[in-house]
């Protein structure tokens, strides 16, 4: 019997390949695609991803619990 994660490995890399070769194509205008799209998509994704980064660590600098304050040791 085949393990699941040998199947989604082997499923992993026939996409992965797929994928490769499709954009090389597209990349290429070797496709009926408008090849500036290949680069222009991957590029909107990067910078919506590094906005969201940044929101979500804006969100939790803004609603995170101040912290205590350091008490010292010497008793002053």
């Amino acid at each position: 019997m085949v393990r699941l994660a040998k199947i989604t490995g082997i499923g992993i890399i026939a996409g992965s390949t797929a994928f490769a070769i499709f954009y090389a194509l597209w990349f290429f205008g070797l496709l009926p695609l408008n090849p500036e799209l290949a680069v222009r998509l991957p590029v909107f994704f990067i910078v919506l991803a590094l906005c969201f980064i940044a929101a979500w660590l804006g969100y939790v600098m803004a609603t995170a619990p101040p912290r205590p304050e350091a008490r010292s040791i010497g008793g002053s």
